[in-house]
């Protein structure tokens, strides 16, 4: 295990801002994650793992703690005992990486969430969702390693407790993901629901395969989120979609007519977020400094150059006093303090 002192970890952020890691550790297997974190209680720090850096907010002093960044990326195909074919991967694997394989394959089950950038450990700790699907559809075990304990074990479906962008992965850190497990199929099982893909299918765009539903995704992001360079960076969707309760959904449907909601399995109901800070509250775009809201997607937060972790924090803050303020809604931030 080789340790670095006073890495800067903007450029390992997708947003680009935030200063250096007191030690950093670049990790290959889980001997070198346990080594880490045996070094890190030695000195009397925090041990922190970095994926592919794309929903953390590190401060501009930096973090005083031991990051470790998985750089483990190799995945594989295999039947499992019941004949069902699964997708094996490596925590620090690229996420769109595993779509573009297992679409090329023709296998079903995550072409929805094509063009989310990170790693696969960092998928599943967020239980990403997108277009109708979420991770934790297709989800079939997680190998990880306990640093509290130095244990390797693995955590299916029940124990992961997945909930809306969470998991019993975002709520205990000390659980690292080395190795992830998904489920997919060789049967056609298209979801095209979702507004976004249903307006795609009614412009006769081609959506029978996992590839061309893939395609047709990343090309409906590419809407929504910038592009980098002069566009400025970003770190996707910066605030969660609030999940309130029903009469909560009711009562602002009834003041804004048009409001897009969804009915979640635990009984609350998913508001757009986007669409209130657009048409409610008219904020997107709005700037502070280097910082904005995304013009095509106000749940983006976008920093150009120059752009610092205090400039971002005091956007999102303010967004959050505008939305409590106007609408009573506590909103919850999908982007994560790094600390």
């Amino acid at each position: 295990m080789s340790v670095r002192t006073a890495v800067v970890l903007a450029p390992l952020t997708s947003l680009g801002v935030g200063g250096p890691a007191r030690f950093f550790v670049e990790a290959a297997s889980a001997d070198d994650v346990r080594d880490a974190s045996v070094f890190a209680r030695e000195h009397g720090l925090s041990l922190r793992v970095l994926g592919a850096g794309t929903n953390v907010l590190v401060p501009d002093a930096g973090i005083e703690a031991v990051v470790v960044k998985l750089t483990g990326d190799a995945y594989r195909f295999e039947t499992s005992g019941d004949g069902s074919l699964r997708l094996i991967a490596e925590g620090g694997a690229s996420w769109d990486a595993l779509v573009d394989a297992a679409a090329a394959r023709g296998l079903w089950g995550i072409e929805n969430l094509a063009g989310i950038p990170g790693s696969a450990g960092g998928a599943l700790v967020q239980n990403i969702g997108a277009y109708g699907s979420e991770l934790s559809s297709v989800f079939r075990y997680a190998e990880v390693l306990d640093t509290a304990t130095g244990a390797k074990k693995r955590v299916g479906p029940e124990e992961a407790m997945f909930g809306y962008r969470t998991s019993v992965f975002k709520r205990r850190p000390e659980l690292v993901i080395m190795r992830i497990a998904l489920a997919l199929g060789e049967e056609a099982n298209p979801i095209l629901a979702y507004p976004d893909l249903a307006h795609a299918q009614e412009a006769h765009i081609p959506l029978g395969t996992p590839r061309e539903i893939a395609e047709a995704v990343r090309v409906i992001r590419s809407r929504k989120f910038p592009s980098g360079g002069e566009d400025g960076r970003s770190a996707g969707s910066f605030f969660k979609n609030p999940a309130v309760a029903p009469a909560v959904a009711a009562r602002l449907a009834e003041r804004y007519p048009g409001l897009p909601a969804y009915s979640l399995e635990d009984g609350t109901v998913k508001l757009s977020l986007a669409w209130l800070l657009d048409h409610v509250l008219g904020l997107a775009g709005l700037a502070r400094g280097p910082v904005r809201l995304f013009e095509r997607q106000p749940l983006v937060i976008v920093a150009s150059l120059g752009a610092r972790a205090e400039d971002v924090e005091a956007l999102a803050h303010e967004v959050e006093k505008r939305v409590l303020g106007a609408l009573g809604l506590v909103i919850e931030r999908e982007v994560e303090s790094f600390r």
